[in-house]
């Protein structure tokens, strides 16, 4: 990162050292800080306990934008946090009004079977554990993060994701721009008549029958027009290009929140050998508020697959994407707001030779990303109408796509206890079969953020917000308003994100805020 280079940093004497923010020193980079065994500091196990693998340096930022390397050695309320760096003989104490975030890096945990199911709330938040119980009141989940089971108000929930519907978290984010890379392209003007942008290649159009006198917007070399804010990408130039490689494997699922403001195009490539959508072998989905298609790109020769009109965006700016990918058979699918809206097939075999994920803005627009979560998938869909809820109806919906309305009476023994309306006696369904539970009643609303509060990104994905009030060696503590008191792992944390009223209100300025 780069300012992990600058701080403010004096030694005074060989006991006293004076720490000043106005002040700047470059700390020579980059070595891992080597933590005493007398001194420890909050290192972040693997599986099993113990440093079982090569460890990025943790990093702490300031809201001014200063950062450090060095080990997190522990958070109080009264003193804030203690960091160790290996070039200072004492505890550097920072105050909590002045950080940012804390980067841990540790390694994923490698979870047993049913304990990674997920529970959306409606704040947006997501904790995930075994599923031991649900009842009218509560929901019981085992999480291996917490030395306690966590009680969540059932009207806390917005749908359950169990197990069986994501095999692997690939990435969760953004939390800033590390790994992700930036580039310029240049697209032609987008068509009247609704047909996808043309991109210039060379010079020339590669559509057959596209207008050869499309207009050129060139973005000047270096200058990408994606902007980083609140764990969010944002762009409002043509042209903008932001990326980045994953371990895509061989099906997988892309899934994001995206906001915009008017009329906008933007064209997301998976498998991508090369960081430029219009070159190498990938894949494109286009999206705009009417319609989506898909391009296939091979050997920088591009063939448009087609293109489905829709019409559930009308009136809105707002949505979730998910884009579904599948080697095998050489499958792409594009599903919005949880229905399918176009399932293609090439048949001439899977271009895609690369691992990158791109976002690049194809007309000049306002659009916000956030949320992306990138998943090893099990190649199944969700049924065509599971967008299409009933009012005051739970919505349960199975592996092999089929749709259930009617009331979660409760989950108990691995099994969903649900009443259909066709059925006289409740149903019992095998939480493996299920795909989601969407609960009636529940609608998404803001977190009410307070004083002190921290936002902790967990280790194998899902973001949840407290009151921190201790962090040790060995237990995390804080109040939850959701939870109630909570008695969590150190290693359970990946992110910790400080002041965010603070940051809240920075971005009181941002267009898409107030966005329904």
């Amino acid at each position: 990162m780069k300012n992990c280079s600058k701080l403010s940093l004096f030694l005074v004497g060989s006991s006293i050292f004076l720490f000043s923010l106005k002040a700047e020193i470059v700390i020579k980079p980059v070595r891992t800080p080597t933590v005493s065994t007398n001194r420890p500091g909050i290192i972040v196990p693997g599986p099993g306990g113990g440093i079982t693998h090569e460890q990025s340096p943790q990093v702490i930022e300031l809201l001014d934008g200063d950062a450090l390397k060095g080990t997190f050695a522990g958070f109080d309320v009264e003193t804030g946090v203690k960091w160790r760096h290996s070039a200072v003989k004492t505890d550097i104490e920072f105050m909590t009004d002045s950080l940012s975030r804390i980067q841990l890096f540790p390694r994923p945990q490698q979870l047993e079977a049913g304990q990674n199911t997920q529970i959306d709330l409606v704040t947006g938040e997501v904790l995930s554990g075994e599923l031991l119980e649900l009842n009218a009141r509560h929901l019981i989940l085992n999480a291996w993060y917490s030395r306690n089971s966590l009680r969540i108000p059932r009207d806390k929930i917005l749908s359950i994701r169990p197990a069986s519907e994501e095999l692997g978290l690939i990435y969760e984010g953004p939390i800033g721009m590390d790994g992700w890379k930036t580039k310029g392209t240049t697209v032609a003007k987008a068509q009247v008549n609704g047909r996808p942008p043309q991109v210039i290649l060379g010079g020339r159009v590669p559509f057959p029958g596209a207008n050869r006198n499309n207009i050129r917007m060139p973005v000047p070399a270096g200058t990408s027009g994606w902007k980083y804010a609140d764990k969010s990408f944002s762009a409002t130039r043509s042209g903008s290009l932001i990326g980045r490689k994953l371990e895509l494997g061989d099906s997988v699922n892309m899934e994001f929140d995206m906001a915009w403001q008017g009329n906008f195009n933007l064209g997301i490539s998976l498998y991508a050998d090369q960081l430029d959508a219009y070159s190498g072998s990938s894949y494109m989905v286009g999206i705009s508020p009417n319609s989506c298609y898909l391009t296939r790109m091979a050997n920088s020769v591009q063939n448009n697959l087609g293109q489905q009109t829709y019409q559930d965006l009308r009136g809105k700016a707002k949505a979730r994407v998910s884009i579904r990918a599948n080697k095998a058979d050489s499958s792409m699918a594009v599903i919005i707001n949880d229905r399918v809206i176009k399932q293609w097939e090439d048949n001439s075999g899977f271009a895609g030779k690369g691992e990158n994920l791109m976002f690049v803005l194809l007309q000049n627009s306002s659009v916000k990303i956030s949320n992306i979560r990138v998943s090893k998938w099990n190649g199944k869909l969700p049924a065509v109408n599971s967008g299409e809820s009933k009012e005051g109806k739970d919505i349960l919906t199975t592996s092999n796509s089929t749709n259930l309305s009617g009331e979660l009476l409760g989950v108990r023994d691995g099994k969903a206890i649900f009443k259909a309306g066709f059925s006289p006696a409740p149903l019992e369904i095998t939480m493996d079969t299920i795909t989601k539970i969407q609960l009636a009643g529940a609608k998404p609303e803001k977190s009410k953020l307070g004083l002190g509060d921290v936002r902790v990104t967990f280790v194998n994905g899902g973001q949840f917000t407290f009151l921190l009030e201790k962090w040790g060696a060995d237990r995390v503590s804080g109040l939850s308003g959701v939870l109630g008191r909570v008695d969590f792992q150190p290693g359970a944390f990946s992110v910790l994100e400080f002041n965010l009223t603070k940051k809240q209100s920075a971005l009181g300025d941002d267009p898409f805020e107030d966005i329904e």
